[in-house]
């Protein structure tokens, strides 16, 4: 591509980021220190509505097995309100109206939720809930005196906090400076800037450089728009690192340029990696993004929307953050109120991360949690309103953007390119072979919207006006948990003589030619077979999906209620990959037990080497570590194999007699990195029989994997930052061999 006018095009942003010094302007202007408000009263911790909100978080405290729960929850005498229930990872709840009851099994990891809204509260107001007999009191004031309530009773815990709203708000737009819009207009979206001063502490200066130098020239694409937009939104990880107020104050001087209203969304840079939202409602975390906020254009919010001409725009956060919305539930229930006062008006919605899938390593888990992209996904449904879903956070190229857009319920989804941040590539080559990073502009006509992507060297591309479906029958894990999969009793399609039916795939990006990761029904000597393969991606360049590829697999549930068994297959290694069993890349039949919605049994089998850190990290549990098996495959003959699984399990120790769900994934995992050649794998003939014996391979005993065929991040050498990009250090060779 165009390198050489590029640099030219990037002017004083390039010129200061080549002579490697900080390309900060003058002297950055400090922002005002914020804190979020105190409650020194009962009046500060009600409602905009002047509600007092109530959340419940029930979970089991010793045992693994899922603990049963008899919940009996009213509103108190004489006062009106509404409760509601938000499951997230459990099983949803059984209710009798009629006496207020709730019945439902809880785990230690995952919360069952219930909010209460109380309407004409006092602080002598009582509330009183019972749980498996248990009876539990407290007045509003008790509450807010202590701010958390514990109770504990046969092995579960509620604890009881108040809701605020502070961060939660409706905009008129014209106290920031968006004007009226009563004919045609745009609006400019900037996803991912991820800039900063480069001189912070344990910053990244030369990532963070190579991005400045980006958003600068994002900035300018913005000011060349003629006629102006009507406002600009930067749509999450405004900063890089983990929110620090010098990287705020570095991306205002930036910001502060664009010469529109600019409005912010979160996204999971704005804090600290390791921030936890605790029960009591702290929001702490949040202070340095409001500070940048409110010192750019007066807001402090989190979730807000508003109305410009004919359009609804709600802007709602995502901060990635470990049970940030199990502890914010009232956020579903003001988006449900909002769509509904706004059911008429054409809507678009801003998250930073994608509830749409991507099909790439770090989003699956790098994402927000199925339940939520379900709860969210239905509300933003209801009325057939929301025209667009607009995201950020995968630092996606143009070409996967256009090749992920989908339509979902009527819904457009696309996930945009960042303004600042270098883009992954996929494992393709860029559309214009140039940089991807650039902005959004969606231009409004009436009632009507066309987004279009400008590039910082000013290529434009224009999405289409239909949009393929996001079929979910055809991918159901994206919105769906395992353990919500039909079940049966035996393997069906196990020969797949059926192609792929009764199995479930990830959805997997595909790369237009030579395709990393490759699952395919096909003929192999004589068998119908499953063949699974994955390698490197062809087309490596900084910014790869940096963490090894797993998620070519795809699965199906065993009900074990009514029975246990042993799961039987063949399999054979593709010609290939027989003596490149040494290479970090590997197949695996990865085994996961489930009693309700809890996640008990986590097993896998590994053909060549494995990967130590498989996980679904929106079922896992810290308590159930993966266990590991080896399956020998030295030469390319078939191989008829047993598992005895549960007899495996129980010689570590464990015993699960509960389990009523196992459900079984057949994979191929690479580590996307160094030298590493591919493998693949074909499987077949899988049943399920009778428990009569041991695992075993061609008659041979199976034997736990050694440690040193396993491999995980950080193994030999740390995961580190090298010019801006993720990179493993001697990641793919062992010193020792």
């Amino acid at each position: 591509m165009k390198r050489r006018s590029f640099i030219t095009k990037m002017g004083a942003g390039a010129s200061v980021f080549l002579a490697g010094s900080s390309p900060i302007h003058g002297k950055t202007p400090l922002l005002p220190p914020y804190h979020y408000p105190n409650t020194n009263k009962f009046a500060d911790v009600l409602s905009q509505k002047g509600e007092f909100m109530i959340r419940l978080e029930v979970l089991a405290m010793d045992k693994l097995e899922p603990q049963e729960v008899q919940l009996k929850l009213q509103l108190p005498k004489g006062i009106s309100g509404k409760i509601k229930d938000y499951p997230f990872a459990n099983q949803k709840a059984k209710i009798d109206p009629q006496n207020s009851n709730y019945g439902f099994m809880v785990g230690k990891a995952f919360p069952h939720v219930f909010a209460v809204w109380l309407q004409s509260p006092e602080p002598v107001t009582p509330f009183s809930f019972a749980f498996n007999g248990m009876v539990c009191e407290f007045s509003l004031a008790e509450l807010l005196a202590a701010e958390e309530l514990s109770f504990q009773h046969n092995g579960v815990k509620v604890t009881c906090n108040y809701l605020m709203d502070k961060e939660i708000g409706n905009l008129n737009p014209q106290k920031i400076g968006i004007a009226p819009q009563n004919g045609p207009f745009s609006l400019v979206i900037l996803a991912d800037p991820q800039g900063g001063d480069p001189v912070t502490p344990k910053a990244h200066p030369t990532r963070m450089k190579i991005h400045n130098a980006f958003i600068e020239d994002s900035i300018n694409r913005i000011n060349d728009l003629n006629p102006k937009p009507a406002f600009s939104l930067v749509l999450g990880d405004i900063v890089d690192n983990q929110g620090e107020r010098s990287h705020f104050e570095a991306m205002h001087a930036y910001l502060k340029n664009i010469q529109t209203p600019i409005l912010y969304a979160v996204g999971n840079h704005e804090t600290r990696y390791q921030a936890k939202f605790s029960p009591g409602y702290q929001m702490d975390e949040f202070n340095n993004y409001f500070s940048a906020q409110k010192e750019l254009n007066g807001l402090e919010w989190l979730l807000y929307s508003f109305d410009l001409g004919d359009w609804h725009f709600i802007v709602w956060p995502d901060p990635l953050r470990a049970n940030f919305f199990e502890t914010h539930p009232h956020y579903f229930d003001w988006l449900e109120e909002d769509l509904e006062q706004n059911k008429d008006k054409p809507t678009l919605f801003f998250q930073h991360v994608p509830t749409h899938p991507i099909g790439i390593d770090p989003l699956i888990n790098y994402a927000e949690s199925v339940a939520v992209k379900r709860m969210l996904l239905d509300r933003l449904a209801t009325h057939g309103n929301v025209r667009f879903i607009f995201s950020g956070h995968v630092h996606i190229p143009i070409k996967a953007s256009f090749k992920t857009a989908v339509s979902y319920r009527g819904m457009k989804m696309i996930n945009l390119p960042a303004a600042g941040y270098r883009p992954r590539a996929f494992g393709e080559e860029e559309i214009h072979g140039g940089p991807s990073q650039g902005v959004l502009i969606f231009d409004i006509n009436g009632k009507e919207g066309r987004p279009y992507f400008k590039t910082v060297t000013e290529e434009v591309y224009s999405f289409p006006d239909q949009l393929p479906d996001f079929a979910e029958a055809a991918y159901p894990l994206w919105l769906s948990y395992k353990w919500q999969l039909d079940a049966a009793e035996e393997i069906k399609n196990g020969n797949f003589a059926q192609g792929l039916s009764h199995w479930h795939p990830r959805f997997v990006y595909r790369e237009d030619d030579h395709p990393s990761n490759r699952m395919e029904v096909k003929r192999f000597q004589g068998y119908q077979t499953l063949y699974l393969r994955s390698e490197k991606r062809k087309y490596h360049i900084p910014g790869q999906d940096r963490l090894p590829q797993t998620i070519n697999h795809l699965c199906q549930a065993i009900s074990l209620e009514n029975h246990s068994g042993m799961l039987q297959f063949d399999y054979c290694l593709d010609k290939d990959s027989v003596k490149l069993q040494d290479a970090w890349t590997g197949g695996f039949v990865w085994l996961e037990g489930f009693q309700g919605s809890i996640k008990l049994l986590n097993m896998a089998y590994w053909l060549g080497k494995g990967y130590s850190q498989l996980s679904d990290r929106f079922s896992d549990s810290a308590d159930v570590p993966l266990r590991h098996y080896h399956l020998p495959a030295p030469d390319e003959r078939w191989r008829s194999t047993q598992l005895n699984w549960m007899q495996d399990y129980q010689a570590l120790g464990l015993d699960l007699p509960g389990l009523d769900r196992l459900v079984v994934n057949l994979g191929t995992w690479h580590i996307n990195d160094g030298n590493s050649p591919g493998f693949g794998v074909y499987f077949t003939n899988l049943k399920w029989i009778p428990d009569l014996d041991g695992s075993q391979v061609a008659g041979g005993k199976i034997r736990k994997m050694p440690d040193e065929a396993l491999w995980r991040m950080n193994k030999y050498e740390p995961f580190v930052h090298i010019a801006g990009e993720h990179r493993y250090i001697m990641s793919t060779q062992n010193p020792k061999q």
